[in-house]
């Protein structure tokens, strides 16, 4: 192959992270930008600090943690991210910049509340199956919606699995497809079932709450707050075309973006609401649909002090009482009005009684200075003078300096449906998230993509002609060929089409067309410009143990494992067999014995000795070239060399002739003038779970 010397042309374009506008254009030199799955490639230049550069504001242009960088080759987007550090150097007067791809900004947003994604089970009562029509009855309230999909346990092989609910008929009764025959009503006595996440709903609402900053997301309960509540009180109301103004009394510190809650405004604005504008400190501005609301005045704020507390149980063996607060002057307070009460509950009475501070809906009014609500009491509390507790009642806002900030949370990125419409198939068992494990959003999609019949992902730019502005685009990518199954369960449901086809269980290895990897063929000699083979046994495993976690058992001596060994690797019949190489994992979300199971074998097919690692280095100005192919794609590898040959002769690879492999990263030098021949360094893995041995 001759080299192609056509004039390239490298562009780096700066933008604002928030809103995308472009700032500068730098002409970078000593360039060189990587591309990964499921993680940050990283980004290096460099640019002169001179009186020649001085026009284009480096400081403020290459701001860290605030500015966006978008490469150009040709005119076409080849890598986009976030510079994140710059280091200065007096003697050379060069700036040198560092950044990683979009992906990175997931590892520098924690999710601060608690998400909850699945169910608990509930218990079933009865079923029966119809002209393919499964009816179940449920215990006790299911809240189950049409749409959502039900993991069913304990009922047998008739009804366990993973189903779409079609149709809810009431509050203790759903319907599911079923693909058994017909069954009579049954009982069933140890039957439970729960709604299931599939991984890609999770990856999408994960990346959808980032975007919001959890806006309208709820706390679990008060005591799980992480700052001090501050409040607004409201003197004016108004709306006008769709616009709500109000005024507070005393200044705020709230923000365009922040979330407020509203109490005693107005029937049409109470709740939660997103700030549009903050005119000056006394005033905020939102969005409100609905009729135009002359300004009218209210009362604001108001803070009364409690002077006595009483709670009486609601009936025999009843979990809720009746609270009632004495405040010291008439509180001009109604039914149905939200208060807040404070410092009133008390842990040195013996009585437990830590249940009057928190907010409450007023269930009564005894008298001008008597307030009642419910509340969750474990024993009788008499009437009991409070000293110090407040209730807070009136026209009123509430905010906090923790959140939520949406909008200096959405950084725009575009969610897409996977390219074949389906979902992942795999259900987790319900995820809790609490916020004051503050973990990373990056961190939890790495968790989640881990797992059997998970998904990979990455962030594409690309330049949007028509809006005349950068786009980046969240896709997630199968990582198992074809997925029906999920934990050992079928998934029955209308998500997959009729037309789909069925799960290939041989013709092992796939053809190369099947990866689409006769698109991509890196060649030596020819555009491989450095080829290499590092082959290990240190890491590797012909049997691998996964230590999963049941926290109901108290000791780790007893904690649930599996096993899996490479029987064909320790079969010594031909007298190469190998020996025995042992690796372990823990996975400490997992105690089903049967999903360690599974967990251990796809782990050894990847550690199979002896583990090799291919280094690569092609030449991108020559096809296919830079910016022609994406992590998560596959290749064709033809390398013209015994040591290769013998490799494809041996058991190591599926294929007699040719290497197939995906492309897991790439890293892309680029010569500063001219910019021919880029350098790509190839990071390639072997996906076992797809590309299986055959021979």
């Amino acid at each position: 192959m001759a080299f192609n010397y056509e004039e390239l042309t490298y562009r780096y374009f700066l933008t604002d992270l928030l809103t995308n506008n472009i700032i500068s254009e730098i002409p970078f030199k000593s360039v060189s930008y990587e591309r990964t799955n499921r993680k940050a490639g990283a980004f290096s230049g460099t640019i002169p600090y001179i009186p020649a550069t001085s026009g284009l504001n480096l400081y403020e242009s290459t701001m860290p943690g605030r500015t966006g960088l978008y490469i150009m080759r040709n005119d076409v987007c080849v890598w986009g991210g976030i510079i994140w550090s710059r280091t200065y150097d007096v003697v050379s007067k060069e700036l040198k910049v560092d950044g990683a791809e979009f992906m990175s900004y997931f590892y520098h947003r924690n999710v601060w509340q608690t998400l909850i994604y699945g169910t608990d089970y509930v218990g079933l009562n009865s079923y029966s199956i119809s002209g393919g029509i499964s009816v179940i009855v449920s215990q006790s309230p299911h809240g189950f919606s049409e749409g959502e999909v039900v993991e069913i346990l304990g009922v047998g092989p008739a009804l366990n699995g993973f189903y779409e609910i079609t149709s809810v008929t009431s509050a203790t009764q759903f319907l599911v497809l079923s693909p058994t025959g017909d069954v009579p009503l049954t009982q069933i006595f140890t039957g439970i079932a729960r709604i299931a996440i599939d991984t890609y709903d999770f990856a999408r609402d994960l990346i959808f709450r980032t975007s919001t900053d959890l806006s309208g997301v709820d706390f679990v309960n008060d005591s799980t707050l992480p700052a001090l509540r501050l409040e607004g009180s409201v003197i004016s109301k108004e709306r006008s075309n769709n616009l709500a103004t109000i005024k507070t009394l005393d200044s705020h510190d709230v923000i365009p973006g922040q979330e407020i809650k509203l109490y005693e405004i107005d029937g049409a604005l109470d709740g939660v609401q997103t700030v549009l504008s903050v005119p000056d400190n006394l005033t905020v501005i939102f969005e409100s649909i609905g009729p135009d609301i002359q300004r009218t005045t209210l009362s604001g704020k108001r803070i009364l002090n409690i002077v006595t507390k009483q709670a009486i149980g609601v009936g025999e063996g009843a979990a809720e009482s009746l609270a009632t607060i004495t405040t010291d002057v008439p509180h001009g307070a109604s039914v149905g009005q939200t208060i807040v009460v404070e410092n009133v509950d008390s842990f040195f009475t013996g009585r437990l009684d830590s249940i009057f501070n928190g907010q409450f809906d007023i269930a009564f009014i005894s008298s001008s200075n008597k307030i009642g609500f419910l509340c969750s009491a474990i024993l009788d509390i008499p009437d009991t003078p409070v000293s110090g507790g407040t209730v807070t009642l009136g026209s009123r806002f509430i905010y906090s300096d923790y959140g939520s900030y949406s909008s200096n949370s959405d950084i725009d990125i575009i969610l897409i449906e996977p390219e074949d419409g389906l979902k992942s198939g795999f259900y987790q068992e319900t995820k809790y998230i609490r916020g004051f494990e503050q973990k990373s959003v990056g961190e939890l999609l790495e968790e989640y993509s881990n797992n059997i019949g998970g998904f990979e992902y990455r962030i594409d730019c690309d330049y949007n002609l028509d809006t005349a502005s950068f786009e980046r685009i969240f896709r997630l990518l199968r990582v198992d060929d074809f997925i029906v199954s999920s934990n050992g369960f079928t998934l029955r449901s209308a998500l997959i089409p009729s037309d789909t086809p069925e799960p290939v269980e041989g013709d092992f290895p796939r053809s190369i067309e099947y990866f689409n990897a006769d698109k991509l063929v890196f060649e030596f000699p020819g555009n491989v410009s450095t080829f290499s083979v590092d082959e290990s046994a240190e890491n590797a495993a012909t049997r691998m143990f996964v230590v999963g976690n049941d926290p109901e058992i108290g000791t780790d001596s007893y904690q649930p494992y599996a096993g899996a060994s490479a029987s064909d690797l320790l079969n010594n019949t031909t007298g190469l067999g190998w020996p025995l190489l042992d690796q372990t994992e823990a996975l400490n979300d997992i105690s089903d014995p049967g999903a360690l199971y599974s967990f251990a074998s796809d782990y050894l097919y990847e550690s199979r000795p002896p583990i090799g690692e291919f280094k690569l280095t092609v030449n991108g100005s020559l096809d296919p070239q830079v910016g022609s192919y994406a992590p998560g794609e596959w290749c064709s590898i033809i390398i013209d060399d015994e040591f290769v040959r013998q490799r494809l002769e041996s058991d190591q690879e599926p294929r007699d002739d040719i290497i197939i492999r995906k492309i897991n990263s790439f890293k892309v030098s680029i010569p500063d003038s001219p910019h021919v021949p880029e350098k790509v360094d190839l990071d390639l893995v072997a996906d076992w779970k797809v590309d299986r041995r055959g021979k």
